[in-house]
């Protein structure tokens, strides 16, 4: 394929610091056995992309422990493949991390020198979704148009923000473009995804980044479609799009695919969502354990009550415990007796033997890796 994969990892980590204080945002683990940077990963390897840099700019430890060799994703080759590009890996690199200009400025070598295809996706790691790209490349290049900015259609008023948001005519030329704000009925909302000629890419980077101007969608695109430089096509994604900027739409977006109607077209055959693969014996029921309408992974031992909950692997419920509507990650144990409701538990977590947590659907209690509660 055509097209290079470029991809934004840290995007909205402040507003996920429950999660992101010791990781990446795009290593925040999702769905009971996946890495958030899973979903946007295997949409490029399913849509035959073979160059893929994913651009990191702190706590990207256990991002790199995941991706691993990429094996996983059949993108360990000698030649392209899957690279991980830290924060001033080029000799041209400032002292200081300033926006998406400033990351494509790191990855201007691995744009021009090893990979240079004639287009670049450049996509963002919040978003969870199963979308074939071959689709969207070619209708960019029918368009004409400078860019193509995927976008869902909003059905009804928006309550929460985007970080673009987007009106089109009938042939889908985008007429007008807003920024942080919400969408009304008929706009579509971005998904931080895009696609845009590697020549023009690698020319605004370096002429903006020499001017000291950082915002990509704001000082580049914004500025440049405003005085009628710069044409943008708008893509239309009508498959499940789940969008993860805080704690609570992770903890919504976790438990929604519970849902067929939200997981079967997230984790569809014929386009599989790939992640490291480690060996877990599988899960454990107890005789007098009940569970309902939940995601259990490998591994886990369940003798108590589970209800409407995504457990990652390795976790562990205790006799008489009752869990529901919760999300809890790898390695945490349940104690005995203990009672939890609406909430997030990260991994390695022990929750003592008749404690009780209980939340808010619209506010859950979140207790960080590693504690003892």
């Amino acid at each position: 394929m055509n097209m290079t994969g470029i991809i934004f990892s840290e995007l909205y980590s402040d507003k996920l610091s429950s999660f992101t204080y010791d990781r990446n945002m795009a290593a925040i683990p999702f769905g009971g056995r996946y890495r958030m940077v899973d979903f946007v990963l295997s949409n490029m390897v399913n849509s035959g992309i073979a160059n893929v840099g994913v651009l990191a700019t702190q706590h990207y430890q256990s991002l790199m422990e995941h991706l691993n060799n990429a094996q996983q994703y059949d993108l360990n080759r000698k030649n392209g493949g899957l690279q991980i590009l830290p924060p001033f890996a080029t000799q041209n690199a400032g002292a200081n991390h300033r926006g998406k200009m400033d990351d494509l400025r790191n990855a201007l070598d691995y744009l021009e020198t090893i990979s240079t295809t004639p287009y670049v996706l450049l996509a963002d790691a919040y978003v969870v979704c199963n979308i074939d790209y071959r689709p969207a490349l070619e209708n960019h290049i029918a368009s004409g148009a400078d860019i193509t900015m995927f976008g869902t259609l909003e059905t009804e008023d928006s309550e929460t923000s985007f970080n673009s948001v987007m009106r089109a005519d009938n042939t889908r030329r985008v007429t007008s473009y807003a920024l942080d704000c919400a969408a009304k009925a008929g706009e579509y909302a971005s998904m931080g995804h895009m696609i845009i000629s590697r020549e023009l890419l690698t020319n605004a980077v370096r002429d903006y980044t020499s001017r000291g101007i950082y915002d990509l969608l704001r000082d580049f695109i914004q500025h440049e479609f405003n005085r009628g430089r710069l044409s943008i096509n708008l893509y239309q994604v009508d498959d499940v799009v789940l969008r993860i900027r805080d704690v609570n739409e992770y903890f919504s977006s976790s438990l929604s695919i519970i849902d067929s109607e939200v997981g079967t077209p997230l984790f569809r055959g014929d386009r599989p969502i790939f992640t490291r693969v480690t060996d877990e014996v599988p899960a454990y029921y107890g005789m007098e354990c009940e569970v309902s309408g939940s995601v259990i992974a490998d591994g886990c031992m369940i003798e108590g009550r589970v209800e409407n909950c995504v457990l990652s692997r390795s976790v562990k419920i205790g006799k008489g415990a009752v869990v529901k509507n919760c999300v809890i990650m790898q390695g945490s144990v349940v104690g005995e007796g203990a009672s939890l409701e609406n909430v997030v538990v990260d991994k390695w977590v022990n929750i003592t033997g008749g404690a009780q947590l209980k939340g808010l659907a619209s506010n859950p209690v979140v207790i960080r890796k590693g504690v003892t509660v």
